[in-house]
C-alpha cells in the first residue's frame, strides 16, 4: 500500500509528455511557468567540456535565430561538478564583458576541435588574449562578485529544474527535453517549438 502511494505521489510531480508516435520526447516538470522573465524562456543548460553540448550548438543557434519576440533563449553554464566551474565562470566573465556572442562558439571549438581543454584560469586567459581581448579584464570578471552571484543563481535554477545532465533544455520552467529524448537534433528543434507554442496558447 505504501509503495503504491509513493508511486502515485511520484506521478503527480512528473507528468510524461508524448509526441504523436507515443515516443517520449519531453517531460513536464512543473505546472507553473517560470517567473524570472515576462517572455517565454528556453533555458539551455550546458557545459563547454561536453561533446554533446558542442554538437547541439547548430540546433541551438537555429532555435535562437527563429524565435519570435515573445520568446527568449537563456544560456545557463551549469556546474554540476566542481571541475565544471572554471568553464561556467569563463562564460559569466565573457557575458559581463559583452563578449559571449563573439567567443562562445570559439571556446567550444578550441576544446573539441583543437583539443585544448581550457580547464584552468591561465589557459582561459591565454585564449582570451589570443583572440585580441584584455586578459586582465577577463581575470577581474572571472573572480568578481558578479560572477559569484550568477553561479549561485544558476545552481539554484538547475536544482529547481532537476538538471542532472547536459545538454538539457527547459521550456518556460515547465517542460524538459534534451538530445537524448529525440533521434536527431532537427527533431529537438521541432519539439522545442511545439512546447513554446503550448506556452503561447496558455498565455492567451
Amino acid at each position: 500500500m505504501i509503495k503504491k502511494l509513493l508511486f502515485i505521489i511520484l506521478l503527480s510531480f512528473v507528468n510524461i509528455g508524448f509526441a504523436e508516435k507515443s515516443n517520449l520526447k519531453y517531460i513536464q516538470i512543473s505546472d507553473e511557468a517560470q517567473t524570472q522573465h515576462e517572455k517565454i524562456v528556453i533555458y539551455e543548460f550546458f557545459w563547454y567540456g561536453c561533446p554533446h553540448c558542442f554538437n547541439i550548438e547548430p540546433t541551438i543557434n537555429k532555435i535562437e535565430s527563429n524565435l519570435e519576440e515573445d520568446t527568449i533563449l537563456v544560456k545557463v553554464p551549469v556546474a554540476l561538478r566542481p571541475s565544471w566551474l572554471n568553464h561556467a565562470k569563463a562564460y559569466y566573465a565573457l557575458e559581463q564583458m559583452k563578449l559571449d556572442d563573439i567567443l562562445h562558439e570559439k571556446i567550444f571549438e578550441e576544446i573539441h576541435l583543437n583539443n585544448n581543454r581550457l580547464d584552468t584560469k591561465n589557459k582561459l586567459e591565454e585564449f582570451i588574449e589570443g583572440h585580441g581581448f584584455d586578459k586582465k579584464k577577463f581575470a577581474e570578471y572571472y573572480d568578481s562578485f558578479g560572477t559569484e552571484i550568477r553561479e549561485r543563481r544558476d545552481s539554484r535554477l538547475a536544482k529547481m529544474y532537476q538538471i542532472n545532465s547536459v545538454p538539457t533544455l527547459v521550456v518556460n520552467g515547465k517542460y524538459l527535453t534534451s538530445g537524448s529524448y529525440v533521434s536527431e537534433y532537427d527533431e529537438l528543434y521541432n519539439i522545442v517549438f511545439l512546447l513554446v507554442e503550448k506556452e503561447r496558447q496558455n498565455k492567451k
